[in-house]
């Protein structure tokens, strides 16, 4: 095993501590986790990842104690866990799984109040979480609150479960594939919107995967498992990415390295390149001199709100008809979120008008551009200036 690097804790105590964990099921020639030790420091993602078989379910299992371990300790935050009362325990920790668990003769508000009625929270404090959280995964209570799990998309479905495992306001979360089952689209969105309620709620979180990519994307630190749980590498994406311990984890990995470390870097911890935009209300000939002098391709016409909306060349500016500025040209594509990494940028330019993508904030409105150039810059290491 290689030991972890520490990450900048800014003080953070440990939350989860597994001490000499070890899981040996009856008949079993070999531990399903054999002695393994790991820390998770509180409000970071710590993702267990590796081959089928190898142990990382029912690590994460035993921290809750759905699965009981054979020897060892777990603590949490300062507590001993290993030998208290499973059902308080796990009402102290949110859990998440790929399927969601919701209870289908249950409508979402019910679900979700799960865990908060069992801690006797009074029926004021129970409506007022339920709305919360329903609203912190951008579903409107006033259509979601009483509907049924079979009304629900796959990816919709995924977010109730998300906030049912927040219901009590749990300290810790542990999540098991929970994106696994989505196809690749709803995939990445829920990612990127798991990544955004992250940096608002600061979890500490238990992730378990089989995808380096989403191991990649979403951890702070990553534990590469072997058979038996044992550590091959536990580290920061970064390091995984630029030293493998060994030839597991190389192979584990695979190749495409430098394509990987974009799937370090967000969108908004960029400073995006300016760009010339029009409002809506611009007249026309005042929109054709701006990009005459500018000399680039084309104008961004925002709407009113500052949200970017469509691409603007000259053809489309002299075929205007009279519509707002923000109804001509073509659609505004590649629109980046703060949350989303500079690979689902790279995903997204491929095909987009001008191959640039449009960086906004968390309300959607402008912040600038991000070009190709930004993208290999980063890939080599390097800072990707001067967009233009």
């Amino acid at each position: 095993m290689t030991s972890p690097t520490l990450p900048d804790t800014d003080g953070r105590r440990v939350m989860i501590k597994l001490e000499h964990l070890t899981k040996v099921y009856p008949g079993s020639a070999k531990p399903a986790v054999d002695d393994l030790s790991l820390d998770v420091y509180e409000g970071e993602i710590v993702i267990l990842v590796g081959p089928s078989g190898c142990g990382k379910t029912t690590t994460m299992k035993m921290i809750n104690r759905i699965i009981e371990p054979t020897s060892g300790r777990i603590v949490i935050d300062d507590a001993d866990v290993t030998r208290a009362n499973p059902d308080l325990l796990r009402r102290r920790i949110g859990y998440v799984i790929q399927q969601t668990g919701l209870f289908p003769h249950r409508t979402l508000a019910q679900n979700i109040a799960t865990v908060p009625k069992l801690l006797g929270w009074d029926p004021d404090r129970v409506r007022a979480r339920v709305d919360e959280l329903l609203e912190l995964v951008n579903l409107d209570p006033a259509i979601y609150r009483d509907r049924y799990p079979k009304h629900l998309s796959g990816g919709q479905a995924q977010r109730v479960g998300v906030a049912r495992a927040l219901g009590g306001d749990p300290e810790v979360m542990l999540m098991d594939e929970p994106f696994g089952a989505l196809d690749p689209i709803t995939r990445e969105r829920l990612q990127s919107e798991f990544l955004r309620l992250q940096a608002e709620l600061h979890k500490t979180i238990v992730f378990v995967t089989h995808d380096i990519d989403e191991a990649i994307r979403m951890g702070d630190r990553i534990a590469i498992l072997q058979e038996g749980s044992t550590i091959a590498q536990f580290d920061t994406p970064e390091r995984i990415l630029a030293a493998p311990a060994n030839d597991f984890v190389a192979e584990f990995v695979g190749s495409g390295a430098s394509l990987r470390q974009l799937g370090l870097t967000r969108v908004g911890e960029l400073k995006p390149a300016e760009w010339v935009t029009v409002g809506p209300d611009t007249p026309r000939q005042e929109a054709i001199e701006l990009l005459r002098r500018d000399g680039g391709p084309a104008l961004l016409a925002l709407d009113a709100d500052g949200r970017p909306r469509r691409w603007l060349d000259l053809t489309a500016l002299h075929n205007f008809n009279g519509q707002p500025l923000d109804q001509a040209g073509v659609p505004a594509a590649a629109i980046l979120t703060p949350q989303a990494t500079l690979h689902d940028a790279l995903n997204e330019m491929i095909t987009a008008d001008y191959a640039l993508g449009v960086a906004v904030d968390d309300q959607g409105r402008y912040r600038g551009v991000i070009d190709i150039q930004t993208l290999n810059g980063t890939a080599r290491g390097g800072s990707g200036q001067d967009l233009r």
